[in-house]
């Protein structure tokens, strides 16, 4: 097989998802994206990872649509997430999950993929913060950023803390952020 048709192939399995909501030719896109190249690209991995920055050149450009980026984004870090080892802490107290990707969005991308699923292909518009991650039991998983779990990661994000430094009202919102995986609770040293 000869190298154009690796990175092309590699390209279409990584993206899938563009090629639903547009009516793109990979072999035009990946001969473009190759040309915008200085060299031919050597590295697979870093010729797929930096397709989404490619889109979004060429969204500001106008030679794109904006939730074509999006969706790219989106595929590359679950992709990410999913073929990285999630070492998970083993120190008592409270952690932030390990496989924890954030993307500000424009787009609805987790509302056009679920119903392009269901057969009808759709934009929606909707700027919001959706963090992606690996569930340490359930796998793969999608939620919308609140400011009160904000608040809560912010406290996590310089390392562990102890349940007992969270108060009042963000107790429950701990709660929520344990059972849905973005904080993992070591309760006894592992």
């Amino acid at each position: 097989m000869n190298q154009f048709k690796i990175f092309q192939d590699a390209l279409e399995k990584t993206y899938s998802s563009l090629t639903v909501f547009s009516d793109m030719n990979w072999d035009d896109v990946a001969r473009e994206y190759i040309a915008a190249h200085d060299e031919r690209p050597k590295d697979l991995d870093d010729f797929i990872f930096n397709f989404p920055q490619f889109l979004q050149d060429k969204a500001s450009d106008g030679d794109c649509p904006s939730y074509m980026f999006e969706l790219a984004y989106f595929e590359l870090l679950q992709n990410q997430i999913l073929s990285t080892e999630m070492v998970l802490p083993t120190v008592v107290g409270l952690h932030l999950n390990p496989s924890l990707s954030f993307l500000n969005l424009e787009f609805d991308i987790n509302l056009m993929m679920d119903e392009a699923a269901k057969g009808s292909v759709q934009i929606f518009e909707r700027p919001h913060v959706l963090c992606i991650y690996r569930h340490p039991v359930l796998g793969l998983h999608h939620v919308e950023i609140s400011t009160p779990f904000l608040e809560i990661l912010q406290l996590l994000e310089k390392g562990s803390i102890r349940r007992k430094q969270v108060v009042g009202e963000k107790i429950k919102v701990l709660e929520q952020l344990i059972e849905l995986g973005l904080v993992i609770e070591v309760t006894s040293k592992i």
